[in-house]
């Protein structure tokens, strides 16, 4: 079930009424059959899958945390091992196993082996945001950072709950687990606060994300028959559709758990206002960035190490960041290319600094923060060329034209959607820099007449745009394939 869809337009009322006039005793269990009820709405007989990750790392949990305290180190370390490499085999077995079949392949020809077919199976939706928010949980009991939790309902509605299900925010066991266990009352300021994030994403998404798609598409899908200006504009494009598409689901499930009371992990942080890549990911897929840097980074030594040992610790984060993403060896390379400029941008601060210092821009921060920004925003959308290309092929097609003026064609779109797709944008920019500003927050938010008026009238503007001017024929997130 689709947050932009008829569908949960329906389900979600149903929900909320039904979680809030039930007992309390009775919540998590009404909550949970609604989460399976709206995973199931996609693939049904994939909940099976949720199941077993469920019951893994549930029990796998619940005895690495007996054993450690009964003092079998080693059994508990074992179990450990054991569910962690269940969870990473699932994963293996239905996202990665086409890449597995290219890779021995293509190494099996260099040796005339016989080609290696392997059975094609369905991706489930959202299998590596659930996988690895329950690794996270079972990392966390065998440190001892966290209990095991001993409700299985309790633990399957942490995995489970749908607001953030198939794309995050990934949450961690540490903020999520109390908040379902606690007794949950209706407010004001919860239902206005996650009314304006749902608005809000769904702008995102149906407005900006969906109508810059068409032009993305157009051109990644024939690279051949653009160059030049054709080839920049397919970039933008997707460098702002991948970012309202996904901070825009992002913000529709903070929204939709904020209505119940329940307050899910900021995800997006205005990530395109950063003024270097390591502030980018400081602000970009939040939940996953902190995931990488606590399971992954920091127990690699992080950056108490020697410099090539930092560099190191970088690449490898980065480019197990880039084999989450797909399995594909494009989304490997857009990983390491992230962190390439993680490492130059580390050496090459004090020069950057002081280059500003001795043209003077130093002392007009407004415009060194705005060259930063562009900079900055120019790398990551290189970055995003090989995100979003079908091949190799392709993105180096792309790069190596983008100057060329052989061909000068745009994809043909309907004036008033192409009107749309860049007037969007700006509207989408201009709140998020205006939100920057806390006296502009303070002014809007003064609950004063006048500026109730005014805040209701601009929700009714923005649902009014949302729904004349929605692109409703490319409902998928793009997230859900990861």
């Amino acid at each position: 079930m689709l947050f932009n869809s008829i569908e949960f337009l329906i389900f979600f009322p149903i929900v909320i009424a039904g979680f809030f006039l039930l007992p309390h005793k009775f919540r998590r269990y009404f909550l949970l059959a609604a989460s399976c009820y709206f995973y199931m709405s996609f693939i049904p007989k994939y909940i099976l899958i949720l199941l077993f990750t469920t019951c893994v790392d549930f029990f796998g949990a619940l005895g690495v945390e007996k054993f450690r305290e009964a003092g079998r180190k080693k059994a508990s370390k074992a179990i450990f091992l054991t569910a962690v490499l269940l969870n990473v085999g699932l994963l293996v077995f239905f996202k990665y196993l086409g890449l597995l079949e290219d890779t021995i392949n293509f190494f099996g020809h260099m040796i005339d082996m016989k080609t290696v077919v392997l059975p094609e199976v369905v991706l489930p939706i959202g299998i590596s945001f659930h996988t690895f928010q329950s690794m996270g949980y079972l990392i966390d009991v065998f440190f001892g950072k966290e209990k095991a939790e001993k409700s299985f309902i309790d633990f399957a509605l942490f995995l489970m709950f749908f607001p953030q299900l198939v794309a995050g925010p990934i949450e961690r066991s540490s903020n999520l687990f109390s908040q379902l266990k606690a007794e949950h009352f209706i407010h004001y300021e919860n239902f206005s606060y996650g009314g304006k994030m749902m608005l809000w994403g769904m702008f995102k998404k149906v407005v900006v994300a969906d109508n810059l798609a068409m032009f993305a598409d157009a051109v990644f899908n024939n690279v051949g028959n653009y160059s030049g200006g054709g080839l920049i504009l397919g970039i933008l494009a997707f460098t702002i559709q991948i970012y309202c598409d996904f901070s825009g689901y992002s913000d529709i499930a903070i929204g939709a758990a904020r209505c119940m009371d329940i307050r899910l992990m900021k995800n997006f942080d205005t990530p395109y206002f950063s003024k270097n890549v390591p502030e980018f990911w400081r602000r970009w897929h939040i939940s996953l960035s902190t995931w990488f840097k606590d399971y992954v980074y920091i127990p690699m030594g992080g950056n108490r190490v020697s410099k090539p040992r930092w560099i190191f610790n970088q690449m490898v984060t980065f480019t197990v960041s880039g084999i989450w993403h797909g399995a594909a060896f494009t989304y490997v390379v857009w990983g390491m290319l992230n962190g390439v400029y993680i490492v130059i941008s580390r050496f090459v601060k004090p020069i950057r600094d002081k280059i500003k210092e001795v043209i003077g821009l130093a002392k007009v921060k407004v415009v060194g923060d705005g060259i930063d920004m562009l900079v900055t925003f120019c790398l990551i959308s290189v970055t995003w060329v090989f995100f979003r290309a079908n091949s190799f092929a392709d993105a180096f097609y792309i790069l190596g034209n983008l100057f060329s003026e052989t061909v000068c064609e745009f994809p043909h779109i309907a004036d008033f959607r192409a009107y749309i797709a860049i007037g969007a944008p700006v509207i989408l920019l201009a709140v998020d820099a205006l939100t920057k500003s806390q006296k502009v927050v303070a002014w809007y938010t003064k609950r004063t007449i006048p500026m109730q008026v005014i805040r209701i009238a601009s929700y009714a503007v923005m649902l009014f745009i949302i729904v004349i001017f929605g692109a409703y024929d490319n409902k998928s997130f793009i997230y859900f394939q990861f």
